[in-house]
């Protein structure tokens, strides 16, 4: 069979190339497959991976904003610079923001620190008062409950002249200090009048672990009993906002920018306390929002580090097929086939592999990918509250999260790194001299 050599056929000889390429690969079957089963393997774990990766990315995000973070804060500056108990919003902020701008979910939360006793030991607390109301708009904080009820008002299990209000603590603050809900806590503070703030609390609830820090010094307890406590009568330290979409992210924090600007041409704030200060949460949050870059990155490498190495037996497969086929190479040579369309046969038969392989690793790792977005994998018989992994506790089931885009981007990354991979055969074809392989 020769080659067509018109200039006025270039689409048949790509087509003849095509098919003695695809001929060429089932000379020896035994090795093509096993070339073609690396190099499906290697897809199928680059697929998982990046299921793997994005779902745990997307739990991240998840966590770091619909948890405890929301996806915007308003702080003063001499709050976020030195956590100022005085550096407060005013009250009426809240309301602006809620009636300007009502596609904004909105939740007030003020701060403090304290000393947290028990029947049997004290420790340091960090207080974060929150509306109960609001807050299940913008966080899911309060359902994160590990025993107890989220009930932060009055209890109501005592008389009106003794009554008390609720708090919600920690899981490993109620480890260390031995509390349960029903348990007594008492909380003592500086308080914003320069007294001495303390009173008696009853244990509502226990949460899951959520954030490391908080997990371990973390009471929660409603804005009026934290008014009462630290005689702090108006102001919030902090505003966290949910937005409907994440995706008009930067479109709304300008927007609240703009309206924290005309607020305060309206009321100008203290200098002591600084500007108000909007903040997104990976501005709120830098370590996660630089470990996700890292984790796409890290996909990236792992990517090529895994094709790479499954590519290598493609590479094995070529110089063999060359070596064995240098007789036949010299003829195509000696009979006037140009040493551009031999290479380009090598470089077909390459790409034929690959595409056999990218074809039935994604028909293989699809259905994988499938059930890890479904079940994933369950650690909750080792780790029933989850793991911590970059300052954010993860529930113990990692699920995976699988985009289109991704198995096209891992196919593409196959073949690319195939075709470089046929690139020294297809030389050492081309540079074949017929006078001496013919001998």
């Amino acid at each position: 069979m020769s080659i067509p050599t018109t200039a006025a056929a270039p689409l048949q000889r790509l087509a003849l190339l095509l098919f003695i390429a695809w001929r060429n690969l089932w000379r020896n079957p035994a090795r093509s497959a096993l070339t073609i089963s690396a190099l499906v393997g290697g897809l199928i774990v680059v697929i998982l991976y990046a299921s793997l990766l994005e779902g745990m990315m997307r739990q991240m995000v998840r966590y770091a904003t619909e948890v405890t973070t929301g996806h915007l804060q308003i702080h003063r500056q001499a709050y976020i610079d030195d956590r100022d108990l005085y550096a407060t919003l005013p009250s009426d902020y809240l309301a602006h923001i809620e009636h300007d701008l009502p596609t904004l979910h909105v939740a007030p939360r003020l701060y403090a620190a304290a000393l947290a006793s028990s029947a049997t030991t004290s420790v340091g607390a960090l207080i974060e008062a929150v509306d109960p109301v609001r807050e299940p708009a913008v966080t899911t904080m309060l359902s994160h409950l590990r025993r107890g009820e989220a009930s932060l008002g009055l209890s109501a299990s005592t008389s009106s002249a003794a009554s008390r209000y609720n708090v919600i603590v920690g899981a490993q603050l109620a480890k260390n200090m031995g509390v349960a809900p029903g348990d007594e806590l008492v909380l003592v503070t500086q308080a914003a009048d320069g007294s001495i703030g303390n009173d008696l609390y009853r244990v509502a609830a226990v949460l899951k672990p959520l954030e490391p820090n908080f997990d371990r010094m973390g009471v929660l307890m409603s804005i009026e009993a934290y008014r009462q406590l630290m005689s702090l009568e108006s102001g919030f330290h902090e505003l966290a906002i949910k937005l409907d979409d994440i995706g008009t992210l930067a479109t709304d924090q300008q927007q609240l920018v703009d309206e924290l600007a005309a607020l305060q041409r309206q009321q100008p704030l203290d200098t002591l306390g600084g500007e108000a200060v909007v903040r997104n949460w990976q501005q709120l949050t830098p370590a996660v929002a630089d470990m996700l870059q890292l984790s796409r990155s890290m996909l990236i490498i792992l990517g090529f580090i895994v094709v790479g190495l499954a590519s290598l037996g493609m590479l094995n497969t070529m110089l063999m097929a060359v070596h064995e086929r240098s007789h036949e190479f010299g003829i195509l040579l000696a009979i006037g086939m140009k040493r551009r369309w031999l290479l380009l046969m090598v470089m077909w038969e390459s790409l034929l592999l690959a595409l056999v392989a990218a074809l039935l690793g994604s028909l293989l790792g699809l259905p994988l990918a499938h059930y890890l977005a479904t079940h994933g994998i369950d650690f909750s018989a080792s780790m029933p509250d989850g793991y911590d992994w970059g300052g954010i506790v993860f529930e113990p089931v990692m699920r995976g999260y699988l985009e289109p885009s991704q198995v096209v981007q891992a196919c593409v990354l196959t073949l690319l790194v195939s075709l470089l991979a046929s690139l020294l055969p297809a030389w050492h074809t081309a540079r074949l001299k017929p006078a001496e392989v013919l001998r």
